[in-house]
């Protein structure tokens, strides 16, 4: 079966009658501002900035935090190894970070994508953004001639096993017996058309 997403996905947003086209309701039906995706600029400090906090946030979810000497490695990580970072914003706020990083396919004779980090914080989930946030690194990918979407993705983490097999990679079913205190860890693909 083809995957849904991949390459002709239309997103579909409900409207709301007598709101402008950007407000939608989030899941508790509270009215916001629809959600924008762009590139980051890593040469802007407040681009730069926001990914760090993001990633500091992101981090704080395993209970560690992200030293200031991290911090200042990560700018110049950034900078010289990703190939794209993509930002959700919404009413001026960073909501959301995709990281990717172009990579070697000696199998295809295509570079890949790699999604090395997807992080939306806690009210901008299950609205969709997860989706947006993939179609915009999808299209992103395809322009620098990749041939495929990788990533890594912990077993146990049920919101993103879902909203990665609903995109058509090739997560596997059930759980997995055996695996260790820090769970574990699937690699898994979508092929770009």
């Amino acid at each position: 079966m083809r995957p849904r997403l991949w390459p002709d996905h239309q997103l579909q947003m409900s409207g709301v009658r007598g709101l402008p086209k950007d407000l939608q309701p989030d899941r508790r039906g509270i009215t916001m501002t629809e959600p924008t995706i762009r590139l980051a600029d890593l040469e802007t400090n407040d681009d730069l900035k926001a990914v760090i906090e993001l990633i500091a946030e992101f981090k704080a979810l395993d209970g560690e935090e992200l030293t200031w000497p991290q911090r200042l490695g990560l700018a110049d990580q950034l900078r010289r190894m990703a190939a794209f970072v993509l930002l959700a914003i919404r009413d001026d706020s960073v909501i959301g970070m995709l990281i990717a990083q172009r990579t070697m396919g000696s199998f295809t004779g295509l570079p890949s994508c790699n999604v090395h980090d997807l992080y939306l914080v806690e009210d901008a989930r299950q609205g969709g953004l997860g989706t947006r946030m993939m179609t915009a690194c999808a299209d992103q990918a395809r322009a620098m001639g990749c041939g495929k979407i990788t990533l890594e993705v912990n077993a146990d983490n049920t919101p993103a096993l879902a909203l990665y097999r609903s995109l058509g990679f090739d997560v596997p079913e059930g759980s997995v017996e055996g695996a260790g205190p820090q769970g574990a860890t699937y690699y898994v693909k979508c092929p770009l058309d």
